[in-house]
């Protein structure tokens, strides 16, 4: 005969009376909640996190694993920096307006590509003198139906210039030009007028003054369109008391530009009068006035 301890339950309903308790239940429930709250909320990770990060800077940074780590955040976080300043770079570049926007707006090391559209729009918004020193407009419309024009690369350079590259399907250079700001600069004075001088006082007209009657001859040597286009505002020259002796032409060009300067007699006093002479018209009159002195 098995022996019975007195503590053991004698019938199967005290088994059940002990398995299903009240401090029994409580466990099991405490214990189903507590396995489905963690599987729920994640709350043991979030405490273990806590707690490590309270306690990282005791802990000592050394060890392959976070070496690896530190390295792999290191180069995750220089590649976006790459990403982000190569995005910010195309959206300027698609942004930009003028030729001179662009420059500004591709920083040297950066590159962008720019589609024909977009490159012919900025083109025909050129001064025609800047287009020319840029690429000709026969040579440009030659490229931008080339058949084997892939794309269109631009690459700043360290002295705030571009590099424009017309590249074929595979990376082929086609075509290279190179831009600089120094193409958009305006001149440095528009319409100047200086009072109680000469032209012989400024050095920039030596050994290029003239009689304003062979001035004048050599001027109407031009066609009419030249003659228009030499200086900007021809009105001006009428606007001024007085009448005009000399010219002199500047021995220096500045971005397309030639300083013409017209010297006034008016009453006892010399004024000279400073405009901007469109340069290939310039160098034209020029020619005409070296001519007219044979």
């Amino acid at each position: 005969m098995m022996m019975i301890h007195w503590y053991e339950p004698s019938t199967l309903t005290e088994w059940f009376k002990r398995m299903f308790s009240i401090l029994n239940l409580t466990i099991i429930i405490i214990t189903v909640g507590f396995v489905f709250s963690e599987f729920r909320y994640n709350w043991c990770e979030n405490l273990m996190g806590v707690y490590l990060a309270s306690t990282n800077n005791s802990r000592p940074e050394k060890g392959t694993i976070w070496e690896t780590g530190d390295k792999t955040s290191k180069a995750n976080t220089h590649l976006k920096e790459i990403i982000d300043k190569q995005q910010s770079t195309t959206r300027n570049a698609l942004k930009a307006s003028s030729f001179l926007e662009l420059t500004s707006g591709v920083n040297p090391g950066e590159w962008v590509n720019l589609d024909r559209e977009h490159f012919k729009k900025l083109y025909i918004k050129l001064p025609d003198y800047t287009a020319d020193k840029l690429i000709p407009s026969a040579k440009l419309l030659f490229l931008l139906n080339n058949p084997d024009l892939d794309r269109i690369f631009i690459e700043g350079q360290e002295d705030k210039s571009l590099k424009i590259f017309f590249l074929n399907a595979n990376n082929l250079v086609l075509k290279k030009i190179d831009l600089n700001k120094e193409m958009f600069e305006t001149p440095e004075i528009g319409t100047q007028f200086v009072m109680g001088t000469s032209l012989d006082d400024f050095e920039g007209f030596k050994d290029r003054i003239y009689p304003a009657g062979q001035f004048f001859k050599a001027m109407t040597d031009l066609s009419f369109d030249k003659i228009n286009d030499l200086v900007e505002d021809p009105d001006i020259l009428l606007e001024k008391n007085g009448r005009i002796i000399r010219a002199g032409i500047w021995n220096e060009t500045k971005a397309g530009y030639i300083k013409i300067g017209f010297e006034y007699k008016y009453k006892s006093q010399t004024n000279v009068l400073l405009v901007n002479g469109r340069e290939l018209v310039v160098w034209e009159l020029i020619i005409n006035l070296k001519g007219s002195n044979q």
